[in-house]
């Protein structure tokens, strides 16, 4: 069992948090340590004032994707990239990718991009503020025509130079949905760029975290095809890169929530043997 219990001081219109994770299984002590790194990182923000990296920004139009932040191996391997926050309103894989700004690897690189969309984190909403509708939802202005993904607006365009430049062999974009997918949702799902390796790999991340979870139904499924202008789907087809959305789901606490994306992006590091280093 994954619990959170926290305290918030404000001070100054800034706000501190401290977690606490209790009751943890010898498999997610690795979390306790991940979820102690995010209450250090809370703190940074509070003295630097920020809690979103361009949050300056009033709207989509002018708002800035962060830099991405770069763990290199001292071996050559695999480059994984972690994005977060491409939808506003789901802030458990922002924090996630705060965690996992401050692991290390041995081999290769591990690269996070978070917040891909700062105004709407900001503002905890779905989609980009002060933008025409038609490019309001970030995850459905990667579109593909062809060989080439042709991103529309500002932020599309920038989150979409930077993956072209980072070359991933893997993509990794956490998500949460509002319902689990027992109830008609997305959440706790892996949806696909449905690759031979892509499935075989995820499959074995399921047989690693899956028997965690005592409510069967709840588990983590498989689903395949990102929806059509997603990152990840853009991704899978024009870079050639094995890509998935990870889903959380909002019924769960955010603590369990933010374990669940910290224990699976563990996992597939552990299996691509990058030699994790937290």
């Amino acid at each position: 069992m994954l619990t959170q219990n926290y305290q918030s001081t404000s001070s100054g219109g800034k706000t501190m948090t401290r977690w606490r994770v209790m009751g943890l299984s010898r498999r997610n002590r690795t979390v306790q340590r991940a979820l102690s790194i995010l209450a250090i990182a809370s703190i940074i923000q509070w003295f630097t004032g920020s809690d979103v990296p361009g949050s300056d920004q009033q709207s989509g139009e002018k708002a800035t994707v962060p830099q991405p932040i770069v763990r290199t191996g001292s071996e050559p391997g695999p480059t994984v990239l972690v994005v977060a926050g491409i939808h506003g309103n789901e802030p458990a894989g922002v924090k996630a990718a705060q965690i996992m700004a401050c692991w290390s690897v041995r081999r290769g690189k591990l690269v996070v991009l978070s917040p891909a969309n700062p105004p709407g984190v900001e503002r905890r909403q779905r989609t980009i503020p002060g933008v025409p509708k038609e490019e309001a939802d970030l995850n459905r202005n990667f579109v593909v025509e062809g060989k080439e993904c042709r991103p529309k607006g500002t932020l599309a365009q920038q989150l979409w130079q930077h993956v072209a430049q980072i070359r991933p062999d893997w993509l990794v974009d956490l998500h949460e949905s509002v319902r689990f997918h027992k109830d008609r949702g997305v959440g706790n799902t892996f949806i696909v760029y449905p690759r031979e390796e892509t499935l075989e790999v995820v499959k074995k991340l399921l047989a690693k975290v899956n028997p965690q979870i005592t409510e069967l139904d709840e588990r983590f499924v498989v689903l395949r095809w990102p929806a059509r202008g997603s990152l990840a789907r853009a991704a899978g087809a024009v870079l050639g890169c094995q890509s998935f959305i990870l889903e959380s789901t909002r019924q769960d606490p955010i603590d369990r929530r933010i374990a669940y994306h910290c224990e699976f992006v563990r996992a597939l590091l552990e299996e691509l043997q990058m030699g994790l280093m937290q």
